[in-house]
């Protein structure tokens, strides 16, 4: 497939964004293994301290499913770029992969699932319109 210079810039803006998204998803990656780690340890206190550590649990507990979330919108998303890729690492149909893009925008709006429509609304904005 041949590309004119302006689609060949979109191409490769589009590849410049999924390379950071995905290092973005390996450094949540790491972030869930160590909140899953801090949980962990905060349990172990809270049975040493007799059931006493509540809110230090709580916290822990909901950082880690707070950065589970992220982690998870974002390896959704990058698999969503990944079904548009072809063998030579470009983005044919990209216009289908943004309305793609765009409609799970609106899914998480209309059922208010806010955190994940600002995840997806900060990398939206990353790729041509």
């Amino acid at each position: 497939m041949l590309f004119n210079e302006q689609e060949l810039e979109i191409q490769r803006q589009i590849i410049s964004v999924m390379i950071e998204l995905d290092q973005a998803a390996e450094l949540l990656f790491s972030k869930v293994n160590q909140a899953g780690w801090s949980q962990r340890n905060a349990l172990i206190s809270h049975v040493y301290s007799e059931y006493e550590k509540h809110k230090e649990l709580e916290h822990k507990r909901n950082k880690w499913e707070q950065i589970s979330l992220e982690h998870r919108v974002h390896k959704k998303l990058y698999n969503l770029l990944c079904e548009y890729r072809d063998l030579y690492g470009y983005f044919p149909a990209y216009k289908r992969m943004l309305i793609q893009f765009d409609d799970l925008l609106k899914t998480a709006l209309i059922k208010e699932e806010y955190e994940i429509a600002t995840i997806l609304q900060k990398w939206r904005k990353r790729f041509p319109n």
